[in-house]
């Protein structure tokens, strides 16, 4: 019997599928797996690249499970807070610890974050953090440019951003001082300096900061080409252009391949 015509199309459309399958001709895009990141007490200071969707555990060393940690600010829109709970205290990396303080973040949105936590009984941790841990998250969606900002506390760390990505470095200074924040020359054409240092003072920046207060200085930058680089910044005295600098900031930055 002979084949119908619609029925020979139907045919040769499922025979040229089945070849576009097997020859990788269709690529069909699977959901990206979210990961779940964990950390104790011993990444202290280290820098976490996320994903939206990922989740981050921490868990923290404690006197005791009716005594925890607790964030110094809320990060709406790029990390939220699902569970908090005890756990045994070898779980905070830190032995000898009597309970395990854990905090469970799910990443909703893109950004680059300075995430810290301090302890609800300060000077009672059984670790070496003193009560305080902190750690530089950037939140990363493939193809959505963001705004990474990373503080002085990210000094010897290393960051990951996108292309067209916008990098705000931010810097302790001292209002009035001779000495000011310097950032040395680019050498690739990895990342540009986009905005010089800007003064942000600290507290009330409606009035001009007295001499010898404490102000933070931002510095901005942009993604431009895939590679790696470092950002290096001196703190220098600017009337004497001999003297050693006081202080150095550095930050090895790299740009990935975009996908395709």
């Amino acid at each position: 019997m002979k084949p119908t015509p619609r029925f020979s199309l139907y045919l040769h459309l499922r025979i040229a599928t089945a070849l576009l399958l097997v020859c990788g001709g269709l690529v069909f895009p699977t959901p990206a797996q979210a990961d779940i990141v964990t950390l104790n007490a011993n990444d202290n200071g280290k820098q976490v690249q996320l994903n939206v969707g990922d989740q981050l555990i921490i868990r923290l060393p404690t006197i005791s499970p009716r005594f925890g940690w607790r964030l110094t600010q809320t990060y709406p829109g790029q990390l939220t807070v699902t569970n908090t709970h005890s756990l045994p205290g070898l779980s905070s990396g830190v032995p000898g610890a009597p309970a395990t303080f854990e905090i469970h973040f799910q990443a909703t949105g893109t950004g680059g974050i300075d995430l810290a936590l301090v302890s609800a009984q300060p000077g009672t941790g059984y670790s070496p953090l003193g009560g305080f841990f902190r750690v530089f998250v950037t939140i990363d969606k493939p193809g959505v440019a963001k705004n990474v900002n990373i503080t002085e506390y990210g000094n010897r760390s290393r960051v990951k951003v996108n292309k067209g990505d916008q990098l705000a470095i931010r810097l302790d200074n001292t209002a009035g001082s001779q000495y000011q924040w310097e950032v040395m020359p680019i050498a690739d054409n990895v990342i540009q300096l986009i905005t010089p240092a800007a003064t942000q003072p600290a507290k009330k920046p409606k009035k001009k900061p007295k001499a010898g207060s404490e102000e933070d200085v931002t510095f901005q930058f942009q993604a431009l080409n895939p590679g790696k680089t470092t950002l290096r910044f001196l703190y220098r005295n600017t009337a004497n252009n001999e003297a050693p600098p006081k202080r150095d900031f550095e930050l090895e930055v790299e740009v990935p391949e975009p996908p395709r």
